[in-house]
C-alpha cells in the first residue's frame, strides 16, 4: 500500500518527548481556522511505499538513544491509518518509539489497530462543544473526538492532550472548565498543554490564496495562557485527591 507523505523534519521539537523526526502526512478532512499547515489539507503528496519510508526514517535510529522517536503529523495520520499501521509496524520490529500527532477525528477498525501499535498519541482536543467544531473546524467530528479520548483510555495508551488558546474564541476559565469536564476521568492523560494560538503561518494564506477568518485576531497573550494552564493544572491535581 502507498502513502502519501507531505514533507519530513528531524530534530523536531513539538512532536513529542526526546529528539524526534515528524513525518507530515498529507490530508485532512478538517478546515481549522486556526490551523498553521493548511499546505498539508490536499491528499496529494509524495508517493511511497511504507518499506521505502522507513528505511529513510531508520536513518535517524542513533539520534533516537534519549527516548526519542518518530512522530506521525500532518494533515491528519489517520487518514492513512493502514499505510502509517505498515509503516509503524517495520519502525517497532527495529525498537524505534513511534507516535502520532493528530485530531482523533477518525475513528474506524484501521485506526484502532494503529492505535493499538503505538507507544503514545499527541491529541488536539479543539474545541469543547460540536458547535464549536462545527463553526470553527467545518467539520462534525465532536462526538468522535472524544469516543476517541474514552478508546484511548479503556487501552490505557498513553495521550499528551494539547489545546490552542485563541483570544475571543475560547480563552476564559469558563472555556478551561468546560474542557476539563471532558476529559476529568481520563487516567491516562500524561499532561495537557495549552498552545498559544499565534499569526506566523498568516502568510501561507494569502500564498495560497485561503480565506483567512482570523486574520483580524491577535496572537494569544502568553500572560492569559498562563493563567488559564495554571487553573487548568489546579482542577487536575485536585482531582487526583
Amino acid at each position: 500500500m502507498h502513502g502519501f507523505v507531505h514533507s519530513i523534519e528531524s530534530f523536531a521539537t513539538f512532536e513529542g518527548r526526546g529528539i524526534r523526526t515528524a513525518v507530515f502526512m498529507s490530508g485532512c478532512p478538517l478546515r481549522c481556522a486556526f490551523c498553521h499547515n493548511p499546505e498539508t489539507w490536499s491528499p496529494q503528496g509524495r508517493k511511497v511505499l511504507p518499506e521505502e519510508l522507513a528505511k529513510q526514517l531508520l536513518r535517524f535510529k542513533p539520534y533516537f538513544s534519549r527516548g526519542g522517536g518518530i512522530t506521525f503529523s500532518g494533515g491528519e495520520p489517520l487518514c492513512q491509518a493502514e499505510f502509517v499501521l505498515d509503516t509503524t509496524t517495520i519502525l517497532k520490529a527495529s525498537n524505534i518509539n513511534v507516535a502520532i500527532d493528530s485530531s482523533i477525528s477518525v475513528l474506524n477498525e484501521s485506526v484502532i489497530s494503529l492505535y493499538q501499535s503505538l507507544d503514545f498519541v499527541i491529541a488536539d482536543l479543539k474545541f469543547h462543544s460540536p458547535e464549536l467544531y462545527k463553526s470553527e473546524c467545518k467539520f462534525d467530528c465532536f462526538e468522535t473526538v472524544i469516543k476517541s479520548l474514552s478508546y484511548l483510555h479503556k487501552s490505557n495508551i498513553p495521550v499528551i492532550l494539547r489545546t490552542v488558546i485563541i483570544p475571543t474564541i475560547n480563552d476564559t476559565i469558563e472555556d478551561i472548565n468546560a474542557y476539563f469536564d471532558l476529559i476529568k476521568d481520563f487516567k491516562n492523560i500524561t499532561c495537557y498543554e495549552l498552545k498559544p494560538f499565534h499569526t506566523m503561518g498568516f502568510g501561507k494564506y494569502e500564498d495560497m490564496r485561503i480565506y483567512n477568518p482570523y486574520q483580524n485576531l491577535p496572537d494569544a497573550d502568553m500572560s492569559v495562557v498562563a493563567m488559564l494552564q495554571t487553573h487548568l493544572n489546579n482542577l487536575i491535581k485536585g482531582a487526583k485527591h
